[in-house]
C-alpha cells in the first residue's frame, strides 16, 4: 500500500500563513465591529494542532458587556466543505453558540435564530453571509438568551 507524500516544509508554511492570515483577518473585522458597537475586547491565543500543519498559535477574540461574555474561538483549519472553522459562543457554559464556516471564499454564519426549524448539528442551519449586520443580530440574540437564564 503506497504512503502518501508528505507535505513539503514551505507548503506547509504557507497553508498555516494562510489560515492564521483568515483568522487575524476574521478577529479583525470583528474586533472593530464589537468596538463600534460599545463592546469591549480582548485578543488572546489558542494553541491548536493539525494533523497537516501542526502545532501552532492562533488568534480568539473575548467580547464583553456588561456582564455578557462572548468567545470568538478558532476550531479548526478545515472541516468537509470548509477551509476554517470558527465558534461564537456565550461564556461560560456554552449555552448559546454560533458557528462561522468559511467556504465558497467567505465566511457564512451557521445559528439557530429563533421561529427556525430545528437541524441536528449547527452545520445543518441555514447558512449567511457573515457580515457586521449578521454580527450585530447574532450578539442582539445571544445577549438576550444571557438574560432570560
Amino acid at each position: 500500500m503506497p504512503t502518501q507524500p508528505m507535505l513539503e516544509e514551505p507548503n506547509v508554511i504557507e497553508i498555516r500563513e494562510a489560515w492564521l492570515n483568515r483568522l487575524d483577518t476574521l478577529i479583525q473585522a470583528v474586533q472593530t465591529w464589537a468596538t463600534e458597537m460599545d463592546w469591549s475586547t480582548r485578543r488572546i491565543e489558542k494553541s491548536m494542532k493539525d494533523s497537516v500543519i501542526g502545532r501552532y498559535v492562533a488568534p480568539a477574540l473575548i467580547l464583553q458587556e456588561a456582564t455578557t461574555r462572548i468567545l470568538l474561538e478558532p476550531i479548526a483549519r478545515s472541516a468537509p466543505g470548509a477551509e476554517g472553522v470558527v465558534d461564537l459562543y456565550l461564556m461560560p457554559a456554552y449555552d448559546d453558540i454560533a458557528s462561522l464556516y468559511f467556504s465558497n471564499g467567505e465566511w457564512q454564519l451557521h445559528y439557530m435564530w429563533p421561529g427556525t426549524p430545528s437541524v441536528n448539528t449547527m452545520r445543518d442551519a441555514e447558512p449567511k453571509h457573515f457580515s457586521k449586520e449578521m454580527f450585530q443580530e447574532v450578539l442582539q440574540e445571544m445577549k438576550k438568551n444571557a438574560t432570560d437564564d
